[in-house]
């Protein structure tokens, strides 16, 4: 289900916590599914179980997970919604920088547009249905 890189300069708290939040926008983990324990989890990844701990306390404290005393962890019902705008808040930062460096290279707002679209073209293919036209 998950996985961390013990190589990366990215805390594997934050890499728990980011691949469950990718899960939960994705909505292949719906409201009221349980998380695994912080044990099970743990033993899985081969980590320290406060470390998932720590990513699960803060899931909760943003909302998107709630704890159940005895039960364990589950996402919340709201949980989709902020996962979206988690994403886009993303996605938009990335595309901010990708257009910062698109001028750094004096592109004008029509090239960028013009070479987005090419790419997405690319990757997508050329028809209208993935357009939404």
């Amino acid at each position: 289900m998950i996985r961390v890189d013990s190589s990366s300069f990215v805390p594997i708290y934050e890499q728990i916590k980011a691949q469950l939040k990718l899960r939960i926008a994705a909505r292949i983990l719906k409201p009221r599914d349980p998380l695994p324990s912080i044990r099970e989890l743990a033993n899985e990844l081969l980590i320290n179980p406060n470390t998932v701990a720590r990513a699960y306390r803060e899931m909760e404290k943003e909302g998107f997970i709630y704890t159940r005393k005895g039960k364990g962890c589950f996402v919340s019902d709201n949980s989709s919604s902020l996962a979206k705008e988690e994403r886009d808040e993303i996605l938009n930062k990335i595309f901010d920088k990708a257009i910062e460096e698109a001028r750094e290279y004096t592109l004008t707002r029509n090239d960028i547009e013009a070479l987005f679209h090419r790419r997405i073209d690319t990757f997508f293919g050329n028809t209208r249905e993935d357009r939404n036209e």
